[in-house]
């Protein structure tokens, strides 16, 4: 037993038991929880800030991160909030993970129960949302936030927004979760949990949460096949796409043939319009960026072709609506190097680690495509609210490594 697991150990139990009703309120809320519980967590022994090997990529993201906050001086957004959320922020998620990650024995057991805990609740109350057009979500709009003012049609955008995003953090944790009950001989309630975040990801209109489950499927079963391999590769194709998609991806939406674009839902086609326009500003400060939080100011108009008329819509709504293009956007080619870098370590990293265990290599694969997924089809880079789940769901899949490091898994 290492020395603060007594108040590392709640930390982690609150934060998963918390979990599913911040998640029922739509997930904003698990951000600042996880913050506190970090806090609550913080480390004073010298143990645990002399690490046996220097963290590189820890110290690459913390030089990435320096670089985003810099950004914000050239940024013509005059609201330094985002600055201060992400700049305190992100350490404190970083430090929950890997603090609370590293519990072992009896408090181990009682976190892991707590993430079993709230991914069936969350799982549930989805599917019950799911079957019953989100009527508990529904009637909290109505009655507490004068929903009945929108209409009918603006209410039903609400509920499917809120149910999207409380179906996040069950999308991001159930791999690790069900994997955790394989080991432990419940693979019954494993396949329950993965079957609850399926529902839940084809449900509440929000396309990009299928996107994120069938990736997720794919990189966890191939990774499970050959487990060193296949992390070194995602997190090098990974790094590659932050350096070239932003640079191919403006090219191939002007050539794509106007037949494939008709046939795209109206919001597909928004995001071509978007991802254009957004090209273009790239363009205009290709080294350094526009800075952290441009994106808001930087907006224009945009047509979209949806219900037999034309709807003008803007053409970058509050961020891209793709990663790639949101970091070069706002940091530019330094910004992309520089977390191209950090991934290229951080995948080293993990891909030779000792005590990697293939059950672990795939909650990886899992966690990383789900989020990848998440941030390039649809939500901002310096959302909190999704970052501070990915601290949860990064937490579970420590609790996957071996007790020893395995005689061999695929060390290509």
């Amino acid at each position: 037993m290492q020395r603060g697991d007594t108040r590392a150990g709640w930390a982690g139990l609150l934060a998963f038991v918390f979990a599913f009703p911040f998640g029922v309120a739509g997930s904003l809320l698990i951000a600042p929880w996880i913050s506190l519980m970090a806090i609550a967590a913080f480390p004073v022994h010298r143990e645990f800030w002399r690490p046996a090997r220097p963290p590189w990529a820890l110290f690459g993201a913390g030089v990435f991160l320096v670089w985003v906050l810099v950004s914000f001086a050239w940024s013509p957004h005059d609201d330094p909030g985002q600055l201060w959320r992400t700049g305190l922020g992100v350490p404190l998620y970083v430090l929950f993970a890997v603090r609370v990650g590293q519990l072992e024995g009896a408090w181990r057991r009682r976190a892991e129960a707590a993430l079993l805990f709230g991914m069936i609740a969350l799982g549930l109350f989805l599917l019950s949302e799911s079957l019953l057009d989100g009527a508990a979500t529904r009637g909290f709009k109505l009655a507490e936030e004068n929903g009945a003012a929108l209409g009918e049609f603006g209410v039903d955008i609400l509920v499917n927004r809120s149910l999207g995003h409380a179906a996040v953090p069950l999308l991001l944790m159930s791999m690790p979760a069900a994997l955790m009950t394989w080991r432990e001989g419940g693979p019954a309630i494993g396949v329950g949990i993965l079957l609850l975040a399926g529902v839940a990801a084809f449900s509440f209109d929000t396309e990009v949460n299928m996107v994120a489950f069938v990736f997720g499927l794919i990189a966890a079963g191939l990774t499970a096949l050959w487990p060193r391999t296949m992390l070194a590769c995602l997190f090098g194709l990974l790094a590659g796409a932050v350096i070239v998609l932003p640079l191919v991806l403006p090219g191939l939406i002007d050539v794509m043939p106007d037949s494939w674009r008709a046939a795209l839902p109206p919001s597909f086609e928004w995001r071509l319009q978007i991802w254009s326009y957004t090209g273009d500003l790239i363009r205009e400060q290709p080294w350094f960026g526009h800075g952290m939080d441009a994106s808001r100011p930087l907006n224009g108009e945009a047509e979209v072709f949806a219900r037999g008329m034309l709807h003008n819509v803007e053409a970058l709504p509050m961020h891209p609506h793709n990663a790639t293009l949101h970091i070069w956007l706002e940091t530019g080619a330094v910004g992309a190097a520089l977390l191209a870098g950090v991934l290229v370590a951080l995948g080293g990293r993990i891909a030779a680690a000792q005590q990697l265990s293939r059950l672990q290599a795939v909650g990886v694969a899992w966690v990383v495509v789900v989020y990848v997924s998440l941030i390039v089809f649809s939500y901002g880079v310096w959302q909190e609210w999704h970052q501070g789940t990915v601290a949860l769901a990064a937490t579970s899949v420590f609790f996957l490594a071996a007790r020893k490091a395995p005689r061999s898994i695929n060390r290509a």
